[in-house]
């Protein structure tokens, strides 16, 4: 007869893209400072916010990589800092110059 026990499941774990993958989870619990945040993201109202956030910040990220390569030509908290509100700033300021209108109908 077989032991009820070895079929329960572990937690979900919070970096759950290894897990649905099918790679065994490396942690089962959202480091301490960010239990908060991890308690929030897993209401449904955190997870469609999540969800919007793909939409909206990681295309801007990919352009800019695209553009400029993921490599960043100065060290330091500081100046790597400027460097990337820099870039952000110069494609930010393309799109707007290059900007055309949608006609409207």
């Amino acid at each position: 007869m077989t032991d009820p026990a070895q079929f329960v499941t572990a937690p979900r774990s919070v970096t759950s893209d290894a897990d649905q993958a099918g790679f065994p989870a490396k942690r089962q619990q959202a480091p301490a400072g960010q239990q908060g945040m991890a308690a929030r993201l897993a209401t449904p109202t955190g997870r469609a916010q999540y969800r919007q956030r793909s939409a909206l910040v990681e295309p801007g990220f990919a352009q800019i990589f695209q553009r400029f390569g993921r490599h960043l030509n100065y060290r330091g908290r500081q100046a790597v800092d400027a460097e990337i509100k820099l870039l952000g700033t110069v494609h930010n300021l393309n799109k707007l110059i290059n900007h055309t209108p949608k006609n409207r109908s």
